[in-house]
């Protein structure tokens, strides 16, 4: 690949960043626990964001790549390993003694997003009422229909049906935060982490394989197809500076990605 190449490429992928945060949406971007996550790398829409924070108040953001999760009926749809009930949505990995030990032990609150065409949990829509559980780590962390979600087009632009009050809409792009503050729940959560160093996304549904799912929509860009590991930012929840080197790591992934695609 030529220099001029490799210029050109990581021009794009700055413009294609700014734009996308320039259309962002604060209800998309702004975690529950009042971090805005495109300040740690994460994109406005797309992927598995997870914000876990600690007893100590520390907080550990990571963002699973879109291009990695599920799409299709449970019982036929890709990855294949993912299919079932419940079925995966996706798996982030990473989660070893580094990160989990700055968290104090265990988890004062957790706010998890998705992106999802298609979710049918809304009123109205055929999975509402219950009927769709979100299991991380097998522990049940949420009804979808309890989640209120945002309208946006694929770079997070707001959409024109705004918000759903409760759930993931039929034939729509909607992005949505599950936010956990059980005691005993998070501790759940956060034992088993320590026990399996990952975090696996499933839904459990009353009446499996009735719904086609798209959990790979979003912002198609190279941070959002790389993802990101997770990543230990200290102090205060909601007021936070990204770390130099958590985005200078990102931004190395994004690039190692653009060069393979080039290649290609």
């Amino acid at each position: 690949m030529k220099k001029s190449q490799i210029t050109t490429i990581l021009a794009g992928m700055a413009l294609a960043s700014a734009a996308s945060l320039a259309h962002a949406t604060a209800f998309t971007s702004t975690s529950p626990t009042g971090l805005d996550v495109t300040t740690v790398g994460a994109s406005t829409v797309g992927g598995i964001v997870f914000d876990a924070v600690g007893t100590n108040t520390n907080e550990v953001v990571s963002q699973t790549a879109a291009s990695s999760l599920f799409i299709g009926f449970a019982d036929t749809g890709s990855p294949t390993a993912y299919q079932g009930n419940p079925f995966t949505i996706g798996i982030q990995t990473g989660f070893d003694s580094s990160i989990t030990s700055q968290l104090g032990g265990g988890l004062t609150g957790l706010a998890i997003r998705f992106t999802l065409f298609d979710g049918d949990s809304a009123a109205g829509n055929f999975d509402d009422n219950g009927d769709l559980t979100l299991l991380v780590n097998g522990i049940a962390a949420g009804v979808w229909d309890g989640v209120n979600a945002e309208n946006t087009d694929g770079l997070g632009a707001a959409g024109g049906a705004g918000f759903s009050g409760g759930g993931f809409r039929d034939n729509l792009l909607d992005t949505g935060w599950f936010y956990i503050s059980d005691a005993t729940t998070l501790q759940n959560i956060f034992d088993s982490i320590v026990a399996t160093e990952q975090v696996v996304f499933q839904i459990q549904d009353v009446d499996p394989y009735d719904n086609y799912y798209d959990f790979t929509q979003g912002i198609d860009a190279s941070l959002i197809d790389v993802g990101q590991g997770p990543g230990v930012i200290p102090g205060e929840p909601g007021n936070n500076v990204p770390e130099p080197g958590t985005l200078a790591l990102l931004g190395l992934g994004a690039f190692a990605a653009a060069v393979r695609r080039k290649k290609a």
